[in-house]
């Protein structure tokens, strides 16, 4: 990872390269983004959850109010091929809006029983399978994690036990007993964030040390594998929830000091690799990365301009740092001007397509899929 110091003196050699040469402007890249809706607040659904997931075949998976019911549904063709996966018909409410769909169309999602217990579940259709209830497995019902689910159904999750000094840890699970990946210890972790699975049963996490330092880890099996920490690279404030494909590339935000400006990455085999520059200060806020198998990444950003509500999509396709804007406030999108967007962790396919949450300034708000057609 570049220090500010170094950024800046990059910089002011790329100024005075480019004042000799003339300054001669690169053709811009050819691309196009394709707008396509899933629904939107016209219908039978409003009240639409901030994360929507996609997998490869473009179904699309989502928390809505439907008729005055809130439930969890995946979508497929816009409407077309709409399934409930959940609602209060199961006996569940409090849908969490953080869903994740694997490729046969599986989703995984957080809710609260009859019993007021937090429970994670995953479902096609068909009857739903429970991953954890909160109240069985003794954890903390409001530090259950979000779930992550892998392309054969087994599902990833963060947890906290209702115990004297709260213990933490990361499991796995696919409706029978659970995996514990990770724990809490008296020398090693303390706390962990949100985690993620890939296809072969790496699980990668967010953890917080006793020693006071943070970084960014990979489960496989018996193997404990150090991607990032704050240890070797002193830079880094804080990271958020990660994200990993199935070639175990990892990607998270991290906040970089001196400015504490976010900075998206993706890492592997001890390389660091930035996907945006926090020195050129382009925006104030982000959240956790998309990533697909090809290495591509997708993010909100709150950017330092806007005054009102900034948040915007950006895509990173190179491998570097060239930041492709999909879709931004103000913007226009389907007849009325954007004012807000959002996307969670599982947003961004294979095929360059990202599924988001939209609000426009004429009321309506919905779900939709931005596609990236051009250069790659």
């Amino acid at each position: 990872m570049r220090s500010l110091r170094q950024t800046q003196s990059m910089f002011a050699i790329a100024v005075l390269t480019c004042a000799a040469a003339l300054c001669q402007p690169k053709p811009e890249p050819k691309y196009a983004i394709e707008f396509t809706p899933v629904t939107d607040s016209t219908g039978e659904f409003n009240t639409f959850g901030t994360f929507p997931a996609i997998n490869n075949h473009g179904e699309v998976a989502f928390t809505a109010v439907k008729s005055g019911t809130p439930g969890v549904f995946r979508s497929r063709e816009g409407l077309e091929q709409l399934v409930t996966i959940a609602s209060p018909k199961d006996t569940l409410n409090s849908f969490g809006a953080d869903v994740s769909i694997n490729s046969s169309g599986m989703v995984a999602f957080g809710a609260t029983t009859a019993s007021n217990s937090r429970a994670i579940m995953k479902g096609d259709g068909k009857p739903l399978t429970s991953i954890v209830d909160s109240t069985m497995a003794g954890f903390i019902g409001r530090f259950l994690g979000s779930p992550s689910i892998n392309a054969s159904g087994t599902v990833a999750f963060s947890a906290v036990f209702a115990q004297r000094g709260l213990p933490a840890g990361v499991f796995t699970g696919n409706g029978g007993p659970l995996t514990a990946v990770a724990a809490t210890s008296s020398s090693g972790f303390s706390s962990f964030q949100n985690a993620a699975i890939n296809a072969s049963g790496k699980v990668v996490f967010e953890a917080n040390l006793v020693d006071g330092s943070k970084g960014i880890f990979v489960v496989s099996g018996a193997s404990l594998e150090k991607i990032v920490d704050t240890n070797a690279h002193p830079e880094i404030d804080t990271l958020n929830d990660p994200v990993i494909n199935d070639s175990g590339t990892v990607a998270d935000v991290a906040f970089v000091l001196p400015l504490d400006a976010p900075e998206a990455f993706t890492a592997r085999n001890g390389g660091f690799t930035p996907r945006n520059d926090p020195a050129s200060a382009p925006f104030l806020n982000t959240d956790h990365p998309s990533l697909n198998n090809s290495g591509a990444i997708a993010f909100a950003a709150i950017m330092l301009t806007s005054v009102t509500d900034p948040t915007g999509i950006f895509l990173e396709i190179s491998g570097g740092e060239s930041l492709i804007p999909l879709i931004r406030p103000g913007d226009q999108l389907f007849g009325s001007s954007v004012t807000h967007v959002d996307l969670g962790r599982f947003a961004l396919n294979d095929r360059l397509q990202v599924a988001f949450s939209y609000t426009l300034a004429d009321g309506r708000s919905g779900i939709a899929i931005a596609s990236y057609n051009g250069e790659r």
